[in-house]
């Protein structure tokens, strides 16, 4: 039975550290985009 249940948790760990870090690229991103966007609105 703890087999299964770590089985099953092993698989969705999986998954959930694959949506961590989509999330956290997704932010990466988005914050550089923001740095982006201020650097050159400053320089005009």
């Amino acid at each position: 039975m703890f087999n299964l249940v770590r089985d099953d948790f092993d698989e969705n760990s999986d998954d959930i550290l694959n949506s961590i870090n989509k999330m956290l690229e997704k932010n990466r991103k988005d914050k550089e985009a923001k740095e982006d966007n201020e650097e050159e609105s400053k320089g005009e």
